[in-house]
């Protein structure tokens, strides 16, 4: 933002709705839901928002972890929220983390992404697994403004409602977003459906619809994985090599951060991308949906055409149908999720419409397994 004596310089506000991490959540009830995606989609999601600029400027390409094809459909319920941070920056001002806390319905979408490094050293050394979240929601106005400001997550604020489904033990979301049924010039914006999903109840049940050689739920269970599940010391491990990490208990997700030019919203006045990790601990309650007794449906309505993109292959015009989803894996558990290590991992470099740098690139590339062993390395710290 420009004014008269250049820069303004942004200044954390004992008002401001912008709370810094770290966040403790205790006792989150997640509900996650696994599909096949098509690969190509995540491909064009690497290309259009991680690889800005050329591979030489940006020093890494993002492209889809091709050994895991799938999008990850997560429901979180969070009962507390609390702000981890210690201490304050503030003299005389209240400790975040002695401001109380609140609670709220999150519901995202993640997919898998690997950034590759350039060159044998930048292979070995600033490659990582990291989750890009191109969708979520939250039903806390508050979460909402700081996502989107403090972590360059691209929160939009939706109507959540969660409850149980037909039968004892099942689930199911009805998810509301604004939006426009139509792009005729007198439409009005209004609250539509955009998701829905219910599950039968939790394994065992009666309402078996999955051979068991086809269920997620009775491989891990069989006796064939005893020996297996012995050596594995929590269920978060369980989760972590059955599935290869790919079914997150730790997410290091990925972003873009981006302001507009409001005179020119073609060109961009702020890009970054930004990292924080979300770690998944003290896993407890972990059952099993009948993957067939799964309904998740997306409505193609209106303005929704351009987000559900992403994820489908649609034709040109939205459709006014549902889109509904086959999952491949359906579970529910209990967990405490800390998030922190936010990181900025690349500043683009931006110029004005005369070709001046009005901002300098800079870059963090280091891998995660790395980034302890840094320091002993020169030459290799964040640029």
């Amino acid at each position: 933002m420009n004014g008269a004596h250049g820069q303004i310089p942004y200044t954390q506000s004992t008002a401001s709705l912008d709370v810094p991490p770290p966040y403790h959540f205790p006792g989150v009830n997640v509900n996650t839901f696994i599909w096949e995606m098509d690969v190509s989609l995540i491909k064009h999601y690497c290309d259009t928002y991680l690889n800005i600029g050329t591979p030489e400027e940006r020093g890494y390409t993002y492209r889809p972890a091709v050994f895991w094809p799938y999008a990850t459909l997560l429901v979180l319920q969070y009962p507390v929220m609390i702000s981890a941070a210690v201490g304050t920056d503030m003299p005389h001002e209240v400790p975040y983390c002695d401001r109380g806390v609140i609670s709220q319905t999150e519901v995202f979408i993640a997919l898998p992404v690997v950034r590759y490094g350039r060159g044998p050293l930048g292979l070995l050394t600033e490659s990582a697994l990291e989750w890009a979240l191109p969708f979520i929601v939250v039903g806390n106005p508050m979460s909402c403004v700081c996502g989107r400001e403090m972590l360059g997550l691209g929160k939009l604020l939706a109507g959540i409602e969660c409850g149980q489904s037909t039968y004892p033990r099942s689930f199911r979301t009805h998810m509301t977003l604004p939006g426009w049924a139509n792009d005729k010039p007198d439409t009005m914006q209004e609250n539509l459906t955009i998701l829905d999903i219910k599950t039968g109840p939790t394994l065992p049940t009666f309402r078996k619809h999955s051979p068991s050689v086809e269920s997620l739920a009775t491989a891990l269970s069989s006796r064939d994985m005893g020996w297996l599940m012995g050596q594995m010391q929590s269920v978060s491990n369980m989760i972590d090599q059955a599935s290869m990490e790919m079914i997150p208990t730790e997410m290091r997700t990925i972003g873009l951060k981006q302001y507009r030019d409001a005179a020119d919203p073609n060109r961009a006045v702020y890009q970054a991308l930004t990292s924080c990790r979300s770690h998944y601990s003290n896993i407890r309650n972990f059952e099993f949906y009948d993957e067939k007794d799964v309904t998740i449906e997306f409505n193609d309505e209106g303005s929704f055409h351009e987000l559900l993109n992403l994820f489908f292959r649609l034709p040109k015009e939205p459709t006014g149908e549902k889109i509904r989803v086959d999952a491949q894996a359906a579970f529910k558990f209990e967990a405490d999720i800390d998030f922190d290590q936010m990181r900025i991992i690349r500043n683009v470099p931006i110029q004005d419409r005369f070709g001046h740098y009005v901002t300098e690139g800079s870059e963090d590339l280091a891998s995660p397994w790395f980034r302890p062993w840094r320091g002993f390395f020169s030459g290799r710290k964040g640029r």
